[in-house]
């Protein structure tokens, strides 16, 4: 446990806020389209159950263009075979991400970096169990994927679905939904439900709405060395906003939806990490009760024209280092101001901001045209190809074919500190082609006659700390 805060975690907490930087990583609720376009490759599609990347670090502002950061394609190979049908894609993997919530411990690569293998996220859609084993990783908890001592796919959870219901007082069965989460030692964990929740908190009795932010506080708390959930006491979570607070702050954001139509309420909160601009307060959820209430930067599912605000204020809208990050009544918030394309110059794109995170990152990705390729009798090379970004000069791409189950990853540590930290090339018969710049494709090697397995794709990118992993691609063969 943790006594209350102190001055020494007053200077943690702005230690950790100078270490998260000025990106975000974010989610979106529909499919949306990058600003940039991606040097027109596939990147340029963002999905529900990708990560992508706001690069505000470096300016200047003029597009700052959402960017793949973990594609579909990596948590395919992260994941593996999750469900057992013996195909790695599938495109529902995860539902939709709702949750983001940065790594504050100990991790391979750079302190304070964040990659595909750090990073906590909570999905809509339970992973399966096939290579994990149960729990798993459900709408209820908040997790990674990693490899440990039983191999790949494995999840590591910074908080479980039982732990936060303990803190509720549910049952610990009760299946509940994460829909935003962000934490701070010497704070402690904050979050949103989906749903409405009758629980019991340290106030006794009440629902939780799914437009209230909850907390339970750092006293609570029994935390891992690297600063993960390891148990909370019963009963010890309260709301520090409720919804109809929420609700009072969207108001008085005067914040435009994608039509224009004035913001007069939240429906659901959504999205959730620290405003460290405004200063810690307190909130007092119940007679005599008092709870570390920091503020906030959030989305609500009415904020179409992915919207994010601030309850900086008693609520507006959020300004980020490229400025608005919303349109006030009267215009259309459009996108573009979060990165992603608008359909029309008058209407903002049908997204809300699903899930976000304030971290440091650099971003090297791959992802196949096509996913499943099916060649019975074989396929000449380039019958498809492997779109990337890379933020390196020089490239390779490290291409091989390997069975139906693609074999366990390697740290590539003191190497790639920066992207990816694991490399996938399990033996020296690799295939390499040179993919020079930030943007390109390279072919899909020849598959021979009656072959039945995966391609497996990684870049190595020349800088950074040497040499640099991109996140890993496998193209189902049939």
């Amino acid at each position: 446990m943790h006594p209350n805060l102190t001055a020494c975690v007053l200077l943690a907490c702005a230690a950790h806020a100078a270490a998260q930087g000025p990106d975000m990583l974010v989610t979106y609720s529909n499919p949306e389209v990058t600003l940039s376009a991606s040097g027109g490759t596939v990147l340029q599609l963002l999905r529900p159950n990708e990560v992508c990347h706001l690069e505000w670090t470096f300016g200047p502002c003029a597009a700052p263009s959402a960017e793949k950061y973990v594609p579909q394609a990596a948590f395919h190979v992260m994941a593996g075979d999750e469900d057992g049908d013996g195909t790695y894609f599938e495109a529902g993997l995860f539902g939709r991400i709702d949750a983001l919530c940065e790594s504050s411990g100990s991790s391979a690569g750079t302190p304070g970096m964040t990659n595909a293998r750090n990073l906590f996220f909570s999905p809509s859609v339970a992973m399966g169990t096939n290579i994990s084993g149960g729990p798993g990783l459900r709408p209820g908890d908040v997790g990674r994927i990693v490899r440990n001592t039983f191999g790949d796919g494995q999840v590591e959870h910074f908080m479980r679905q039982e732990q936060f219901n303990q803190a509720l007082g549910l049952p610990l069965a009760t299946p509940i939904d994460v829909d935003a989460i962000c934490f701070q030692p010497g704070l402690g964990v904050y979050f949103s439900l989906d749903q409405d929740v009758p629980a019991t908190t340290f106030c006794g009795p009440q629902l939780i709405r799914d437009g209230a932010i909850v907390a339970v506080p750092d006293w609570a708390i029994t935390w891992t060395p690297d600063f993960r959930v390891a148990a909370v006491l019963p009963n010890s979570a309260a709301v520090v906003y409720s919804e109809a607070q929420v609700d009072a702050m969207v108001v008085a954001a005067n914040v435009a939806d994608r039509f224009g139509a004035c913001l007069t309420n939240a429906a659901d909160l959504e999205a959730l990490d620290f405003d460290w601009t405004g200063a810690i307060g307190v909130a007092f959820p119940c007679g005599g009760a008092v709870i570390q209430a920091p503020h906030f930067v959030f989305s609500v599912e009415t904020g179409t024209g992915a919207s994010l605000l601030t309850t900086v204020g008693g609520g507006a809208i959020y300004n980020h280092l490229c400025g608005a990050a919303a349109t006030p009544c009267g215009s259309a918030t459009l996108g573009n101001q979060m990165g992603v394309r608008p359909p029309t110059a008058a209407l903002g794109v049908a997204s809300y901001v699903n899930a976000l995170a304030f971290t440091r990152t650099e971003r090297f990705v791959t992802q196949p045209q096509a996913p499943v390729v099916t060649a019975p009798f074989g396929a000449p090379l380039g019958a498809s190809q492997i779109d990337y970004r890379s933020p390196y000069a020089w490239n390779l791409a490290l291409i091989e074919l390997v069975p139906a189950t693609v074999p366990g990853s390697l740290p590539a540590f003191p190497f790639s500190l920066l992207c990816f930290p694991d490399l996938y090339a399990p033996s020296l018969f690799v295939h390499f082609f040179p993919a020079p710049g930030q943007w390109g494709s390279f072919p899909m090697v020849a598959i021979p006659p009656a072959f039945s397995g995966k391609v497996l794709y990684q870049m190595v990118g020349f800088g950074g700390s040497g040499l640099e992993l991109s996140t890993p691609t496998v193209i189902d063969v049939n």
